[in-house]
């Protein structure tokens, strides 16, 4: 059977077809009829064996994924992830809408100087020169850009900070901070990860540490007894011959002064680090002629004067500890010991501790430095003269103590910071709130 097609197309040519298929021959007749009425064709007729139907739903899905996309990838990929979750005993629905419910951010967006200022104000049992060490570290990353994502931040813009410090030391403080920072970001999901963790490892800095001379250690002693009626003298003593930490000095309470032993709990190792250290015969004497009641008012400013009463050709922060451990060392010669009693490491003694000594008797000489003693021997001071304190008029004062911090007030008027409270609560003066410079 053949399927015939006929007729004259308007500009009088005669038109005559036969088909096999029925099909082909109902297309030829449409397209003719297509051009008598002058239209064009908007897509060329194609075989499929889909159903009008089906054609018409197949390019509604084409026009909704757009120009460009195959339909039969998505399809496969939605078949595939509802595979998945049917698997799981759930539907891809319930999935999508578990999802959308609790679905949170990696990292929150935060700047290195907005993160910065609310990790100072979140550190609240830190020392004052702690968190300024703090500050002036992190001030550093900010010179990078301080409007820089905390989570930008990469090994390579910590390598290009630390670089500019040669001393091995300075780096591994700048390190120790950046890698506390960073770990505090983590936790409040600032970034994924801490920079420091990546950086090579530093070098070992065996460097000899700063120790007082038996010369300027006499003076330091004889100045603590003299001046102010001997308020220093306990705990220079227990500093010098017991080795605490100044923050462990500043944390003694009297109830940690035991029979023959110090317990220490506090300061900045409390922790990690307790431990009881025996008092040697010399701190006994010094102990029984100046009990310690706790650390006098105005500590910081106090040893600002025997430093210079010292002459010390060097001075640190903690060259007082470093001369305790130095001696109980030379003394000892245990190494066990001397890390049990002044709660170091054995890395920290290898580093700084080893054989700096050669002088056995200054050594025997150092645990003899009782009170009688170094009064027998009339060390000569240069102790500051007393003189009356130059107060400011109250006006004057309640002006001083709102335009700086009460330290800088402190040091203009030559007195401690302390000092100056206990002036501004006797003359009724109101002092700025806990935190006013740090907000400013």
């Amino acid at each position: 059977m053949s399927w015939h097609v006929s007729g004259t197309m308007p500009d009088g040519r005669r038109v005559r077809k036969n088909f096999q298929a029925k099909a082909d021959a109902l297309r030829e007749l449409g397209d003719l009829e297509l051009e008598v009425e002058q239209r064009p064709e908007p897509r060329q007729a194609l075989r499929t064996l889909l159903t009008p139907e089906e054609l018409s739903d197949a390019e509604s899905a084409k026009q909704q994924i757009g120009e460009g996309r195959l339909l039969s990838p998505l399809i496969a990929h939605y078949e595939a992830l509802r595979e998945q979750v049917e698997e799981a005993g759930g539907s891809l629905d319930q999935a999508i809408g578990f999802f959308q419910a609790h679905y949170r951010a990696e990292t929150a967006e935060i700047s290195i100087y907005n993160a910065k200022e609310e990790f100072l104000r979140t550190r609240y049992d830190i020392e004052d020169h702690t968190r300024t060490n703090y500050r002036f570290a992190l001030g550093l990353l900010l010179k990078l850009d301080p409007n820089k994502m905390v989570h930008a931040f990469t090994v390579s813009d910590i390598e290009a900070v630390l670089r500019k410090y040669p001393r091995v030391g300075t780096r591994r403080s700048f390190r120790t901070i950046f890698g506390i920072f960073f770990r505090w970001a983590i936790r409040h999901h600032y970034c994924l990860e801490n920079p420091c963790e990546r950086l090579d490892k530093l070098p070992q800095e065996m460097s000899e540490i700063a120790v007082l001379s038996l010369k300027e250690i006499k003076r330091l002693l004889s100045a603590s007894m003299e001046w102010n009626g001997g308020v220093t003298a306990p705990a220079v003593a227990i500093g010098l011959f017991a080795g605490l930490r100044p923050s462990e000095l500043r944390d003694l309470k009297v109830g940690d002064i035991l029979e023959g032993r110090i317990r220490v709990s506090g300061g900045k190792m409390r922790r990690k680090i307790k431990r009881v250290v025996p008092i040697a015969p010399v701190l006994e004497a010094w102990l029984n002629e100046y009990p310690f009641t706790g650390l006098p008012a105005g500590w910081d400013y106090k040893l600002k004067v025997l430093k210079r009463v010292t002459k010390a050709e060097t001075w640190v922060q903690d060259i007082i500890r470093h001369t305790s451990i130095t001696y109980q060392a030379e003394r000892d010669q245990n190494e066990g010991l001397t890390i049990t009693n002044c709660g170091t490491s054995i890395e920290m003694m290898n580093r700084h501790y080893r054989v700096i000594l050669d002088d056995a008797k200054a050594v025997d000489e150092f645990w003899t430095l009782a009170p009688a003693r170094l009064r027998a021997s009339k060390v000569e001071v240069d102790l500051p003269e007393s003189r009356g304190i130059d107060w400011p008029v109250k006006g004057k004062l309640k002006k001083l103590v709102w335009q700086k911090p009460l330290v800088h007030v402190a040091e203009e008027i030559g007195v401690s910071d302390v000092a100056v409270k206990k002036r501004c609560a006797k003359l009724g003066i109101e002092l700025p709130p806990r935190g006013f410079w740090l907000k400013r």
